[in-house]
């Protein structure tokens, strides 16, 4: 089929235009709620456990009462409205600590705190009441396993800006823009580690756990397992880490020639013994 000349003209000078196409336009700006999101870390700063929060029961207490000394403390930052982000973080959250070995309560405590001021401890009871179901401990009897806290805006602000955690209310969406992480604390309140994301694995909650509780919790086996990874600031991960493998590696050799050499001396030391009885 030809085509007219002034069809191949005009669709010549289109190819070399220099007239912009809408498809190549400039994207538009983010909203300034969005672009405020944020976090800045801050590893080790401590968290102000004097701040006042409301539990499921309306009682008002201090942070300090969530934090033992002993136990290594997750702690999410999340509002109870939320239509999809703190949802997501929660039920990532709650599918690694379904996968790890350590147990809520035991090893290990959680705590969530609202950002939205609007929150009402019958909102945070029923968002306890789900991720507690979703973990397999629905009816759990001890009320400080995983408390969901409310808060007043001067506490909330002041317990973000110890994490770097920044967020912004967007009047015209009625939400709030903020990032997705999880807060790991030592058992004193410090910030040990940043989770980021939606989604946990048991191995980067089980490391960060151990790494905020300085080995305190875990097996012997989970302290050797500590020495062959490390975070990657890069992937906000953590990783293998060769220098671990090569250290157990070069224990493990020394091992077996004390043992050959242990083996072989006792071989002589028979010897030795039955030739002096002849």
């Amino acid at each position: 089929m030809r085509m007219h000349p002034l069809s191949v003209a005009a669709l010549l000078s289109l190819v070399f235009s220099r007239a912009p196409l809408a498809a190549a336009a400039e994207p538009p700006s983010l909203p300034t709620a969005a672009r405020e999101a944020d976090i800045e870390e801050r590893l080790g700063g401590a968290v102000d456990t004097a701040l006042q929060f409301t539990d499921m029961d309306g009682r008002r207490a201090p942070l300090a009462g969530h934090f033992d000394g002993r136990r290594p403390v997750l702690l999410v930052l999340a509002y109870y409205r939320c239509p999809t982000l703190c949802g997501l973080v929660l039920r990532g959250l709650v599918a690694g600590m379904a996968k790890l070995d350590y147990r809520l309560g035991e090893q290990y405590r959680a705590v969530t705190v609202s950002f939205d001021p609007r929150d009402t401890p019958e909102s945070a009871a029923r968002k306890r009441g789900a991720a507690l179901s979703a973990l397999g401990m629905a009816g759990a009897p001890e009320r400080e396993t995983w408390p969901f806290l409310t808060g007043q805006l001067p506490e909330i602000r002041a317990l973000a800006g110890d994490l770097g955690f920044r967020f912004a209310y967007d009047p015209r969406t009625e939400q709030y823009a903020h990032p997705a992480a999880v807060f790991v604390l030592t058992p004193e309140g410090r910030i040990s580690r940043y989770l980021y994301g939606i989604e946990f694995s048991a191995l980067d909650l089980r490391l960060a756990l151990l790494e905020a509780s300085r080995g305190q919790v875990g097996t012997s086996f989970d302290r050797v397992l500590m020495t062959c990874y490390r975070y990657d600031p890069a992937s906000r991960r953590y990783g293998p880490y060769v220098a671990g493998f090569l250290r157990i590696g070069a224990a493990a050799i020394l091992t077996w020639v004390a043992a050959v050499l242990a083996f072989f001396g006792w071989q002589g030391w028979r010897r030795r013994r039955g030739e002096s009885a002849r």
